[in-house]
């Protein structure tokens, strides 16, 4: 049995296509499958979409997707647990190659994510906007890709239940801000050395509304990004954790230095390479003021 998980924070009008999308998937396959829509919104906004008998509604008050995706792991019913965000909109085959995936006994797989953006993004900001909010990977299918696991995520993702309980709970809710899905992963890949497996077929398109398609919003994705790379390394713990941060906060510093002066220079000759440097420098600010954010984690 499937049971795919969505985490929703009202995006309300992303959802009928969304569950109308699985939908149409269900009938070739010859597993059961559920769907629980995990509403995270406090005032339970998702409560009034209409639901076809095989999704489950329920409602988790405690703000933060790490509670969201842990909630939607207890809930589940099935064999294997697969995460869809709200905002991704499954492609004609998604289900059928992720349960192909679970009967050839993929512990761990990920699919590939294709951006559907609503408004056409600023050319010098297509690349980037192109580098977040996709996922191709330079692996065949069927490959194990945990030495690319920076470009994976648990939005679009699927894991054997018996992978999931190896790590308690699988979600770290001090990662609720973010990243709770990197935490996971490190634990799957360095302690418990799970397989995780490239499933191209399985793909989905991100919707990526306007409020996405700016530079402000790339420069602020881009620090917390480089925050979060120091972050999971503090939070290991230990003096081995300690020298890692060290050397990350000293990438970041020579990223800030040189890729800022690289950004001023190529700005009166190239707006799409000075955004790339000035994204690059952004990035290595987040990894020198890490600990903000840690900070407001434990506010």
């Amino acid at each position: 049995m499937l049971s795919i998980i969505v985490p929703t924070f009202r995006r309300e009008v992303y959802l009928p296509p969304l569950i109308a999308a699985v939908a149409s998937q269900l009938a070739d396959l010859p597993e059961v499958a559920e769907m629980v829509l995990v509403d995270n919104s406090p005032d339970a906004s998702a409560r009034t979409v209409p639901l076809p008998d095989f999704v489950r509604y329920v409602h988790e008050p405690r703000a933060g997707v790490a509670h969201a995706r842990n909630r939607g792991v207890a809930e589940a019913r099935g064999t294997h647990v697969i995460f869809l965000d709200d905002d991704e909109l499954p492609a004609s085959g998604w289900l059928a190659a992720f349960a192909t995936a679970a009967r050839q006994g993929a512990r761990a797989a990920f699919g590939a994510v294709e951006p559907r953006f609503e408004t056409p993004p600023p050319p010098a900001l297509l690349a980037p906007l192109d580098r977040i909010f996709s996922r191709r990977l330079p692996a065949r299918a069927g490959a194990e890709v945990q030495s690319l696991r920076a470009y994976l995520g648990s939005g679009h993702s699927m894991f054997a239940r018996a992978t999931l309980a190896l790590v308690d709970p699988p979600f770290d809710t001090s990662f609720n801000a973010g990243g709770e899905d990197v935490w996971l992963f490190r634990q799957l890949d360095d302690r418990h050395k799970v397989p995780m497996i490239w499933c191209p077929e399985a793909l989905v398109h991100e919707i990526v509304p306007p409020r996405r398609v700016t530079l402000p919003f790339l420069r602020q994705r881009r620090f917390s990004d480089g925050q979060l790379r120091c972050l999971v390394e503090s939070d290991a713990g230990g003096l081995r954790a300690a020298g890692r941060v060290a050397l990350w906060m000293a990438v970041g510093a020579t990223q800030l230095v040189l890729f800022g002066l690289a950004a001023a220079i190529t700005r009166p000759v190239s707006e799409p390479r000075s955004v790339r440097y000035q994204l690059a420098a952004v990035g290595g600010a987040g990894k020198l003021l890490w600990w903000r954010r840690k900070a407001r984690r434990k506010e």
